[in-house]
């Protein structure tokens, strides 16, 4: 009969385990959250490892997921978040408890009492909770037993009316943990995003200053070549053909404005090959690993064009904006806090009932048994905190609307930045092909009319110089389209580490 009671009264207590909040985020979205989270996270310190000979693009995201320093922050606060909810969710409760007195009475002799219990308490979401505790009874150093309170009793207490369902304080501990957590999760993937775009930027730097260098030393090797051939043929050395010597009336400024040329170009290489070693050191220390290497970076840039529906990806970026999921759940902290707060405004009435097996006894003859059972009600008069509690949460409810009608506009007009900056992009893309082909056709004409002594030295520098800036300008465009298509894709909500070029 006992256990049915106490099983019977558990089944009242139970209700179901509250979901997690979606946040308004697309299901798609919260996949993308929970696929970036990292199982296992080791927090504890270790010394920043040496880097590979060679690098792709997938490889640094990785290797600065596991061992960038700022990034362990992100990590810890989600591991606080995922045991916080562990701990909130724990409705079991154990108490155990014992007891030593020793008093003397005047002229009468010292006597020792012994006490001990175990208590359990199992707390439902809905308010209700049910409480199971066994006593030894207070004994004369072991002697007689002289029980002064149950042995054995069981009860369930439950609020009817404040403190129930949502608004009970298990429930709410329980809500808030979940929220606490689903707001770190977005926070992680937010963090994660921004040290993946921050490897791609740094990456990507790296490959455009090797690019520079390669640049700057083509035009070093055409320099060179244009001051030999400039040399000898102020010179005439080397330049004998069968039966005959062919002897240059080229001037000597020519020669000299060749050696300018080629002296400048070998600083700009120099100037470009500490660019890349410093964009190098950049990505290495930005990955936490030891920087002075220069592995060699095996994605290369490349071009793929892209057309982009504004209208449609707007509506992509407001399902998965983080931000606005954030938001969302800071919203519902602040109805839970109106809600709790206009239930202290109601009666408090909790209904208790429970067995007592072994009740009271006196020298182990029990003089009461049996059921108990009963309501409490307690009304709150006027209170102006109570009142106040309410406003403050609904001015901070109105406060998080607004700034959803806000978060909501930025999203829009990010999406529309990031666009317009793709297409500008990709429209001085094509010019500047045209611009290079042009600038090549220009620098090969150029040297055509000096060979043929229609023109000085100068125009042939002049096309060179125009040559060497087309290029660098391509290049630097064809990267600055690249970051603006992972800006595009940050700005939608996606992972900007998919879709990545080997």
């Amino acid at each position: 009969m006992r256990i049915h009671v106490a099983a019977a009264i558990l089944v009242l207590a139970a209700t179901p385990v509250m979901a997690a909040d979606t946040a308004g985020l697309a299901p798609k979205m919260w996949d993308r959250v929970r696929a970036v989270e990292a199982a296992g996270v080791s927090l504890r310190p270790t010394p920043s490892p040496q880097a590979p000979a060679k690098l792709s693009l997938r490889e640094c995201i990785a290797l600065a997921s596991a061992h960038n320093a700022g990034f362990r922050q992100s990590q810890q606060q989600l591991v606080n978040a995922q045991r916080g909810l562990w701990v909130a969710d724990q409705r079991l409760f154990y108490t155990a408890s014992g007891n030593a007195e020793r008093e003397q009475n005047p002229g009468e002799t010292a006597d020792t009492a012994l006490s001990s219990s175990l208590a359990t308490r199992w707390e439902g979401t809905d308010g209700g909770a049910v409480q199971a505790t066994v006593g030894t009874g207070t004994q004369e150093t072991f002697g007689s037993l002289v029980t002064q309170r149950p042995a054995l009793s069981v009860n369930y207490d439950r609020p009817l009316l404040r403190g129930v369902g949502l608004a009970s304080s298990t429930a709410e501990r329980i809500r808030s943990a979940r929220t606490t957590l689903s707001s770190q999760q977005l926070s992680y993937y937010d963090a994660h995003q921004q040290l993946a775009q921050s490897v791609i930027e740094d990456y990507f730097a790296a490959l455009l200053a090797r690019g520079e260098v390669d640049i700057a030393q083509r035009a070093v090797d055409r320099g060179k070549q244009l001051y030999d051939i400039n040399y000898v043929k102020f010179t005439g050395e080397g330049l004998k053909k069968p039966g005959e010597v062919w002897v240059s009336q080229v001037a000597e400024i020519d020669v000299d404005q060749a050696r300018l040329s080629w002296e400048r170009s070998k600083q700009s290489l120099i100037s470009q090959q500490q660019s890349y070693r410093d964009a190098t050191d950049q990505l290495l220390l930005d990955m936490g690993l030891v920087p002075g290497a220069t592995p060699e970076l095996t994605t290369a840039i490349s071009y793929s064009p892209k057309e982009y529906d504004e209208k449609a990806l707007i509506e992509v970026a407001l399902a998965n904006s983080t931000q606005l999921g954030r938001l969302a759940l800071g919203r519902d902290d602040a109805d839970a806090a109106r809600r709790i707060a206009r239930s202290q405004d109601l009666p408090d009435v909790i209904a208790s009932v429970g067995v007592n097996d072994l009740g009271d006894t006196i020298g182990g003859t029990p003089v009461s048994t049996g059921w108990f059972g009963g309501v409490r009600v307690e009304a709150p008069l006027w209170d102006r905190s109570r009142r106040e509690n309410v406003g403050r949460a609904e001015r901070a409810l109105s406060v998080l609307e607004q700034q959803m009608v806000a978060t909501r506009d930025q999203v829009r007009q990010e999406v529309q930045r990031q666009v317009r900056a793709a297409t500008s992009s990709r429209a001085r893309i094509d010019i500047g092909e045209q611009t290079v082909a042009l600038a090549g056709k220009n620098r090969g004409a150029a040297q055509g009319m000096y060979d043929e002594g229609l023109s000085d030295y100068l125009r042939v520098l002049d096309a060179e110089d125009r040559l060497v800036e087309a290029e660098s300008s391509l290049l630097q465009e064809r990267v600055r389209y690249f970051l603006t298509t992972v800006a595009v894709r940050r700005a939608l909500g996606e992972d900007v580490t998919q879709e990545l070029p080997e």
